[in-house]
């Protein structure tokens, strides 16, 4: 993507215009380039970042957590203009099957548009324990032998979701 190349510092001037180094010969010098031109995939990205994010929060009530056996989704809700849902496994994902309960934050339907944005995920019994996770992208495993136990028949999963910005494919 770029149209020039080269090295900001690649000789000093006194080692240049130093005759008995002898690339300055009678004041004429000579310089040389080789190009290899591949074909471009012409494929390039334009990143929006947002001046002042906002946090927003999302909280889903589940009943009768006990009985779930199939994944299910939260209602759809919206962070920097973008739609996101909780998706609980509560029997664990293709990779922690009934080893797990596995919670993920999903972003509904983006297009072509990547997504940056950072999150809290928290999970909260009827106990009062409390089970979270941070970060950009998000995963959160619990045992399955405990969550019944600690959660109860009811718990509620909340999110925080900022998003930072976009990057969208360029035409």
């Amino acid at each position: 993507m770029k149209s020039k190349w080269g090295i900001p510092r690649f000789m000093p001037l006194k080692t240049f215009i130093n005759p008995p180094n002898g690339y300055l010969v009678d004041d004429n010098c000579v310089f040389g380039v080789e190009v290899f031109v591949e074909k471009s995939l012409g494929l390039g990205e334009c990143l929006t970042l947002k001046a002042s994010p906002k946090s927003v929060s999302h909280e889903w009530k589940i009943s009768k957590f006990s009985t779930l056996v199939n994944d299910c989704y939260s209602e759809v809700f919206a962070a920097g203009s973008h739609e996101w849902k909780l998706h609980l496994c509560p029997r664990g994902d293709e990779h922690n099957k009934d080893k797990n309960m596995s919670m993920y934050l999903c972003l509904v339907d983006s297009g072509d548009q990547k997504v940056k944005a950072t999150y809290t995920i928290q999970l909260k019994g009827k106990s009062g324990k409390t089970h979270q996770s941070t970060g950009m992208w998000l995963a959160l495993l619990l045992a399955a032998e405990n969550c019944s136990r600690l959660l109860g028949d009811e718990c509620v999963m909340k999110a925080d979701v900022k998003v930072l910005g976009t990057a969208s494919k360029l035409p």
